[in-house]
């Protein structure tokens, strides 16, 4: 008797025999009674909104990266489990270091994202931010495209520098470093292989987008060696135009020392009258409307409808000039 016939010969009278129940297989660190379905694995692209952060969106943008549509999972792992971090992260995250002045050390932010692309996206709005803070103008595109070029160097020893009031932003790593730095501003030279073409276009655009925008912008675009290994890339925009306040009235002339007086009176007393002033200087009422007339023709102080006196700016820089 064969195996299956014992089988069937075992079951009661009248009854079929039922087919075997699959068991799904147990997604790794989920109770038994958690099962995982078979359905379609995408890496997802993070952008500033995901954030919760209201950034400039990048142009035309499309998603570039790992994306499975339509095909299952093989390799055993779980189908909805996150894309893993990035190696070393965890143990070096980047860091961004905010100069405010030459005069003081500067605020230094750890970026804890240690998965791709949710990094590339993280370093570059937390930049953007900081620098538009200060008042910068480096457009996030610009921004996007440095950051992206870190995926060349594996993102090793990432620093990023923010200073001139934002306006300049300095990205160095310890990665392999570029050594065609000519050629690398022409479109088409790359040094992307198929691991980084799934986070980044990996086309040799970056360095020609960046110095094209930055050149609308009347700025600059600058690649160096780091100190030992790496690369450090600048981008910058002119400062904008510091705001000067007004010029303070030059007084002309000095005043006579009981105009002065007067002056320094209805500052303190505004408004005020000739009375007040005569009794506070013991001097007759029309010396001290004659005093006030003469303060108005140079434009210190100003009459109301009611015949009081109050100072005008005028008269106040002219008191902070002399006194």
């Amino acid at each position: 008797m064969l195996a299956d016939e014992a089988t069937t010969s075992s079951l009661p009278h009248g009854s079929a025999p039922t087919e075997p129940t699959a068991q799904a297989p147990v997604q790794p660190g989920s109770s038994q009674s958690e099962v995982r379905h078979k359905d379609r694995w995408e890496t997802p692209v993070a952008r500033s909104s995901d954030l919760g952060i209201q950034g400039e969106p990048r142009p035309g943008e499309t998603p570039i990266g790992g994306s499975y549509s339509g095909e299952e999972r093989t390799d055993g792992k779980s189908l909805h489990e996150s894309p893993p971090a990035w190696p070393g992260l965890e143990r070096e995250p980047p860091r961004i270091a905010l100069y405010e002045d030459s005069h003081h050390p500067p605020l230094v932010v750890s970026i804890a994202e240690t998965r791709l692309p949710q990094l590339l996206d993280a370093i570059t709005t937390r930049v953007y931010e900081l620098a538009k803070e200060q008042g910068g103008r480096l457009p996030y595109p610009v921004l996007r495209e440095l950051v992206d070029n870190l995926v060349h160097a594996s993102f090793e020893g990432v620093v990023v520098t923010i200073l001139d009031r934002g306006n300049t932003v300095r990205v160095s790593d310890r990665g392999p470093g570029i050594r065609d730095k000519e050629a690398v501003l022409q479109p088409g030279f790359t040094s992307a292989d198929a691991a980084a073409k799934q986070y980044i276009r990996g086309v040799g655009s970056g360095f020609s987008v960046i110095r094209e925008t930055l050149g609308s912008l009347d700025g600059a675009l600058e690649i160096e060696d780091n100190l030992g290994r790496g690369t450090v890339v600048t981008v910058r925009v002119a400062l904008p135009p510091e705001k000067t306040l007004a010029s303070r009235a030059v007084p002309t002339y000095n005043l006579p020392e009981r105009q002065l007086k007067t002056l320094l009176l209805t500052v303190e007393l505004a408004p005020v009258g000739p009375t007040r002033i005569a009794e506070e200087l013991g001097v007759a009422t029309s010396t001290a409307y004659r005093d006030l007339v003469a303060l108005e023709h140079e434009g210190f102080v100003s009459s109301r409808a009611s015949g009081h006196r109050v100072v005008t700016d005028a008269g106040l820089a002219y008191l902070d000039e002399v006194l």
